[in-house]
């Protein structure tokens, strides 16, 4: 079986960043197939515009690093032969009047769809098509049978997404997909909510299985710096974070505020005369669980939340994590890890940073191990294996 994944994003940074989690699925896929006696191939697919991939760095295959990535971006398709999954990229020349970036898009799902046969000998069996827009409609017009992946958080905002001609498209898209999943249950529930009647189904992220390894972590007492990490879109609600940060005076106290992600230059310049801020940057997954096993808590504001990947690395590495969005707070409510803060209120912020200073009872982990390993047992749903057969078994039973 041929199996072709539609990459709605694709990882700037290669082993990080955003879309990181669509790569994951796919080799996800890979690992689950591995034993079973059908002959099985993972290809993953993008066309992404130049603008977001305008400093690709080194991108890593299964070999390792390729050094010369950045001489092949933007003009030319990259392909990753090496396994477990084969890479096929290309970007367009985003910006300027609209039919004319659509016709550049076009043309790059073509030039990679003709490669894809021509190294294949033939078309895939099927396809996944990971966020509806616009791989969900590449999908739909391919005349294959698919399935779609959602991982966009805007399903989760009160208003409909979407302009209505993209709604247009992506319900017609939705509609005509032999299956359709999304990550989180509450992500799956906006979706129904919002393209009635359509059936959707959960397939969780993948979590690395590295953060399964046992490793020490720094007492939470001993350590001098709380951690966040996201891009600072508007959802994750950074301004309560830096607002709670300034308030808490925790800065001249010689604590400091670690912020990792992919955040861009506009965001990094906002925030920059916050005092006691540290800039980390993009991490690869290593780097975020060395960061999370030596910060004494995990500062999570978002409005919204479709998974959450990163609180479920927190709790492996025994990360204390303070959130409130609802439906998170709520798969997470009675860890002894999780503090349930208002989102909407900057001061329940500001006090709890306070009060972590000068409590230290208030966050020892002694006596605590049995509830901690009882709660990382569910968390195994969330492996590259158990995630990858629960996607396989379904496109087996579409491709008959």
């Amino acid at each position: 079986m041929k199996i072709l994944v539609l990459a709605g994003w694709y990882p700037q940074y290669g082993r990080s960043g955003n879309g990181i989690f669509i790569v994951r699925h796919a080799e996800a896929l890979v690992s689950a197939s591995k034993g079973i006696t059908k002959e099985i191939t993972v290809d993953l697919m993008a066309v992404q515009p130049l603008s977001w991939m305008h400093a690709p760095g080194q991108v890593q295959g299964h070999s390792g690093f390729l050094p010369d990535a950045q001489k092949l971006l933007p003009d030319v398709q990259r392909f990753l032969s090496v396994e477990p999954v084969r890479h096929h990229l290309r970007t367009y020349q985003d910006g300027g009047w609209g039919a004319l970036a659509l016709w550049r898009q076009i043309k790059a799902w073509r030039t990679l769809w003709m490669a894809y046969k021509a190294h294949h000998g033939a078309p895939p069996d099927i396809l996944v098509a990971q966020v509806s827009w616009k791989s969900a409609l590449i999908a739909a017009i391919s005349g294959l049978p698919f399935v779609v992946v959602e991982h966009w958080s805007g399903w989760l905002q009160d208003k409909a997404p979407y302009a209505w001609w993209q709604r247009i498209l992506v319900t017609h898209s939705l509609r005509k997909a032999s299956k359709v999943l999304a990550v989180s249950p509450w992500l799956a529930e906006a979706i129904r909510l919002k393209v009635p009647g359509l059936q959707v189904e959960v397939l969780s992220n993948v979590v690395e299985e590295h953060f399964w390894t046992s490793q020490e972590r720094v007492p939470v007492e001993d350590s001098k710096h709380f951690l966040h990490i996201s891009d600072l879109a508007e959802v994750k609600n950074p301004k309560l974070l830096m607002e709670a940060w300034v308030q808490s005076g925790l800065a001249t106290q010689g604590y400091r505020l670690r912020i990792a992600g992919e955040y861009s230059a506009d965001r990094h310049e906002e925030f920059r005369e916050v005092q006691g801020i540290e800039w980390l940057g993009v991490l690869d997954s290593f780097g975020v669980a060395k960061e999370l096993r030596e910060a004494r808590a995990l500062l999570l504001p978002s409005l919204r939340e479709t998974f959450s990947i990163v609180t479920v690395e927190a709790l492996l590495c025994q990360c204390p994590v303070w959130l409130g969005y609802p439906p998170l707070l709520e798969q997470y409510r009675g860890h002894p890890l999780v503090k349930g803060l208002d989102v909407t209120d900057p001061l329940a912020w500001t006090h709890a940073l306070q009060e972590n200073i000068r409590n230290h009872r208030s966050i020892s982990l002694q006596g605590s191990s049995e509830v901690l390993d009882s709660w990382n047992s569910p968390l195994e749903q969330f492996q590259a294996h158990a995630v990858g057969s629960q996607l396989l078994k379904t496109l087996e039973g579409i491709v008959v």
